[in-house]
């Protein structure tokens, strides 16, 4: 019992599971802000307030901001998408597993190299220092698993 569990739950996988879900969730905050399902409330973060101040200091119109939000939202639930499968694919079968762990790992930092960027243009160093943080998570990520041999 103890053997299949190990095989099923293991170091490498649970990073990639991580990930996996912080995008999904991340990008269903994007459209699920404040609703009710179920049995509770999805709180997640308002980022319409959020990129409303952006808006107004740049001059852009305000309409424009719930297409970017749902933009941002479907590309992170994208981003997922490669990490599941390379969690699926873990033990299973090298090859695929690399390429999906890769390409999801890849287009993660990509984001947040983005996301860095429009901190910076926008004035805000504190969603600067998250996503600075968030990048570097992914490399430590990548590289750990690439060190060790698990991806």
């Amino acid at each position: 019992m103890i053997d299949r569990i190990n095989v099923l739950i293991t170091l490498p996988r649970t990073i990639i599971v991580y990930w996996a879900g912080f995008w999904l969730l991340n990008g269903l905050d994007k459209f699920l802000n404040r609703t009710q399902i179920g049995v509770f409330t999805w709180h997640g973060k308002d980022r319409k307030e959020q990129f409303g101040n952006y808006f107004a200091n740049c001059n852009f119109p305000e309409h424009w901001i719930t297409p970017l939000l749902h933009g941002i939202g479907i590309w992170e639930i994208f981003i997922s998408i490669p990490l599941w499968l390379a969690a699926w694919f873990h033990n299973k079968n090298e090859f695929t597993f690399t390429k999906w762990y890769s390409f999801g790992m890849t287009m993660g930092a990509i984001t947040f190299v983005l996301f860095s960027m429009g901190d910076v243009i926008l004035g805000d160093r504190a969603e600067l220092l998250e996503h600075g943080t968030y990048l570097i998570l992914v490399c430590v990520s990548y590289q750990y698993l690439k060190v060790k041999d698990w991806a």
